[in-house]
């Protein structure tokens, strides 16, 4: 690569955030960047359902690392933060304590542990979330014995960590072999929970050289014509129980969630999945936007009972986006612009009457790419990713990186100002020790790594800024 080289040409895999892109990710960024202990601006109606804390921390959390793994695998500072915030959150009393009395109703058993024992909505989603962190940044804390400690009260605590997280879940799909799905609800099993399950497996698996996936990838995929989760066409049966009671039949949430969420471990039935919507009309793209074959459960919005269709379309974002359906992305996207009021705050943005959790299933289908769900958890990430030099601090909400990319040698960065113009410092690592660099777009045009591979960097920010650097010889 010569120095008058854009990475862009290199990486062509890496977008560039424009600034409704940046403005959606201020939203989760200005909920998790706050201390741990605080809960200012999180959606408080109840903890049973589906309007609780945790969904709300699974979907900013994947939200961010698909923003991280699409537009800036260079950058981890602040972004990495929040996502580390979002995971230590889960560990919160206030967040998993609903547990307990729902398994004392449910099965009549006291017991607050909410890891353990058929409680899929908490555990896998929360693996996953660690998953995605760990395939992203080089940080395994959330791999340590106890890292996360759920404490219930002085004399109770349930510690666990990535691999702990990720054998209960084996352990719950391995309790009945012939019916491996993963219960969620008491008793009820939902396929679109299941892909957290196994994408879950599969990263710990990659990461960790386990073996902890074994063959159930195969189980499942054979329990879903022999238990009729699959139906002949091509979409999934929502909710029923172990024993093949269905309880709900197709919602355009959740086959548009399994489009995206299985396409790591099964990218045929995905694919399926999302044809049968496209050629079924259940979705359907018009000269007047999308028209959608709705049931009573698709128009409400689970993530905070409004009568919304939101959610629905949320999630058939995200599907069309990981099956390179462009039309109905964008058709998608104008439609919950067009039904939902834009609210701004400091420079963040969301929209009115849409529940957190449909907010970050938004910004997963806007942020991803055809395939970005599979590659991510599959760890399609380029070594020079890996190993390339890497912005590592910068102050928010001054500096908005909406652009990222190292080809292992040299760094490639598209700055916003969040805050107006103003001169700010940069810290970058995983520079080669003593080695000189070139620069251009700064305040100097050349800077001397420390022995430990770091230095500090000035800019004058404006409102867009481009930046590059590469080693001098």
């Amino acid at each position: 690569m010569s120095p008058g080289d854009t990475l862009s040409e290199v990486m062509p895999l890496v977008a560039e955030s424009d600034d409704d892109d940046l403005a959606t990710q201020r939203y989760f960024l200005d909920l998790l960047l706050q201390p741990i202990d605080k809960w200012d601006g999180f959606q408080k109606i109840e903890q049973f359902g589906l309007s609780a804390y945790r969904y709300e921390l699974n979907f900013s959390q994947y939200a961010l690392a698909m923003s991280q793994y699409t537009r800036t695998p260079a950058f981890t500072g602040y972004l990495a933060e929040a996502q580390r915030n979002a995971i230590v959150k889960m560990t919160a009393r206030r967040v998993w304590s609903y547990w307990a009395t729902e398994r004392l109703i449910g099965y009549g058993r006291w017991h607050p542990d909410p890891v353990v024992f058929h409680n899929i909505m908490y555990t896998a989603y929360y693996a996953m979330m660690i998953g995605l962190y760990e395939t992203l940044n080089d940080d395994r804390q959330f791999s340590v014995p106890g890292s996360l400690t759920l404490k219930w009260n002085d004399r109770t605590h349930f510690p666990y960590h990535f691999a702990s997280l990720t054998e209960a879940i084996r352990n719950n799909m391995m309790e009945k072999p012939r019916h491996p799905q993963y219960q969620c609800e008491p008793h009820l099993v939902y396929p679109s929970c299941n892909t957290y399950a196994m994408n879950t497996m599969v990263m710990h698996d990659r990461l960790h050289g386990t073996d902890i996936t074994g063959d159930l990838i195969e189980r499942v995929r054979r329990s879903y014509k022999r238990d009729g989760w699959l139906r002949k066409d091509g979409r999934f049966i929502s909710c029923g129980t172990r024993s093949g009671r269905k309880l709900a039949g197709p919602m355009l949430f959740s086959d548009g969630s399994i489009a995206m969420l299985l396409n790591p471990a099964m990218p045929d039935i995905a694919a399926d999945t999302w044809r049968a919507l496209r050629s079924s009309g259940a979705v359907s793209i018009t000269d007047d936007g999308v028209r959608l074959r709705r049931t009573v459960f698709d128009r409400m919005d689970a993530g905070n009972y409004n009568r919304s269709d939101g959610q629905a379309r949320a999630g058939l974002m995200m599907g069309a986006r990981e099956q390179g359906d462009d039309e109905a992305v964008n058709a998608l996207d104008r439609s919950i612009g067009e039904r939902h009021e834009t609210l701004w705050a400091n420079g963040a943005r969301k929209f009115k009457g849409l529940s957190p959790w449909s907010y970050g299933s938004y910004a997963l289908g806007r942020w991803g790419r055809p395939n970005a769900m599979r590659d991510l958890v599959n760890g399609v990430v380029p070594q020079e990713w890996r190993t390339g030099p890497l912005l590592a601090e910068a102050a928010y909400p001054d500096v908005l990186v909406a652009k990222a990319v190292s080809d292992g040698t040299a760094l490639d960065l598209v700055l916003r100002a969040g805050n107006g113009a103003r001169r700010t410092t940069l810290g970058l690592e995983r520079l080669a020790p003593h080695q000189s660099y070139r620069v251009s777009g700064a305040a100097v045009d050349e800077l001397t790594a420390s022995e430990t591979g770091t230095a500090l960097l000035s800019i004058d920010l404006a409102d867009r800024s481009e930046l590059r650097l590469w080693p001098a010889t």
